[in-house]
């Protein structure tokens, strides 16, 4: 499996000055009106993340692709009006940056649309059957200057598809107090112990834990835990 990867060191995290988390601008491409639901359904669970728009046809997402105030561009793949590469080319051809913004949307992940992706320098590419956790988490990473590497191609029919190496990279995402937070909400401890183990104040360590669950894509403590074993984040040696 491909994995994610930064062509720039995005900052250490993504917050503004009073301790909000920094609205995310998120644009979709896509002529589905069943996706464009899915969307929004999606993003009504994060308040930092926003849905400025949509376009289902060519000139409006162009427009859209040239616009530098959306952080991130959702273009689903299989739109049926829209030439998705041939708009990746325009965008190179107009202004090479806001091809880095983009984040494809694809339920094949053996079509040759991929590679002419990355060699644009497209943010990434993540499949439909994923969790919506790992869209939201690919988002983030896009917006902070990461690309998504493209899946490996898989045996049709044969072998079963493979998730992809997001959140891995998401951790890149986490200061090193959210880590140590993140290892200790893995060890079941709730906010009052975390705070006396690592000498804080309990408000300080409920701002780290709504940090880490939205840098990572995730709801809530539980699915915290799970991505920190998935992740591997309970073993000694973890960093922090």
């Amino acid at each position: 499996m491909a994995e994610a990867r930064s062509d720039q060191n995005p900052a250490s995290g993504d917050l503004v000055g009073d301790g909000k988390p920094e609205l995310l601008r998120i644009f979709l491409i896509d002529d589905s009106s069943l996706v464009h639901a899915g969307l929004i359904h999606v993003l009504r669970e994060y308040p930092d993340l926003t849905l400025v728009g949509s376009a289902r046809d060519s000139p409006t997402a162009l427009e859209a692709m040239l616009d530098s105030s959306l952080d991130v561009l959702v273009i689903n793949t299989a739109c049926r009006s829209i030439d998705v590469v041939n708009l990746m080319h325009r965008v190179v051809h107009y202004s090479g940056a806001g091809v880095s913004r983009m984040l494809l949307l694809t339920n094949d992940a053996n079509t040759p649309l991929h590679a002419e992706a990355e060699k644009l320098g497209a943010g990434g590419v993540v499949l439909a059957w994923e969790e919506p956790e790992f869209l939201v988490s690919a988002i983030r990473l896009v917006s902070g200057g990461y690309r998504i590497g493209i899946p490996e191609r898989a045996e049709p029919d044969r072998t079963p598809p493979r998730r992809q190496s997001v959140r891995h990279t998401a951790l890149d995402l986490l200061t090193l107090r959210e880590r140590q937070v993140l290892k200790l909400l893995a060890r079941g401890m709730k906010n009052a112990e975390i705070a006396g183990e690592l000498v804080v104040s309990e408000s300080t360590v409920k701002t780290h834990v709504q940090n880490l669950l939205i840098k990572l894509g995730l709801r809530n403590r539980a699915s915290a835990v799970a991505v920190a074993y998935e992740l591997g984040v309970t073993r000694a040696e973890w960093a922090g």
